[in-house]
């Protein structure tokens, strides 16, 4: 797996960023197509470098993250306000709906565990591999969907 520049939220390319108003409405198509209801929405800042929009799905709660700079959505688990560790999960009826709706793709629970010793990050610029150093992240996940500042 090659992560391009951008990964970390820091210094991102040009282009533009994930928008907020396009991500949500495309989570409330997807949720609406499994039966699932949207029940909140967080933009991305400072920290954390995602968007999330909370979904239920029957008994279940799920957090969609929509990375700002590069085309990825995952899966966790809610986090309480305060919160920085994100579990991820795996939800392949979401996943597929949402993929179906846009150009995203949806990583698995198993591709965000790749340690970053497997992973090629040269296309990080120099800002980049600074915070990498700093903040040590060991994960793809860690590395993608931060709260880094």
């Amino acid at each position: 797996m090659k992560l391009l520049a951008g990964a970390t939220g820091f210094n991102p390319p040009p282009g533009a960023p994930a928008d907020l108003k396009t991500f949500t409405a495309v989570c409330y198509h997807a949720a609406r197509s499994i039966d699932a209801t949207v029940t909140g929405v967080m933009p991305a800042g400072v920290a954390p470098n995602f968007h999330t929009v909370a979904i239920a799905h029957a008994q279940h709660h799920i957090a969609v993250l929509r990375h700002t700079t590069l085309p990825f959505i995952a899966f966790a688990r809610p986090h309480a306000d305060g919160d920085v560790m994100v579990t991820f999960v795996d939800h392949p009826d979401l996943a597929a709906a949402l993929t179906n709706l846009t150009d995203a793709e949806a990583l698995t629970a198993e591709q965000l565990q790749i340690s970053l010793s497997q992973v090629d990050l040269s296309a990080l610029s120099p800002h980049e591999h600074d915070q990498v150093n700093y903040w040590k992240p060991t994960t793809v996940g860690e590395l993608l969907f931060n709260f880094w500042d």
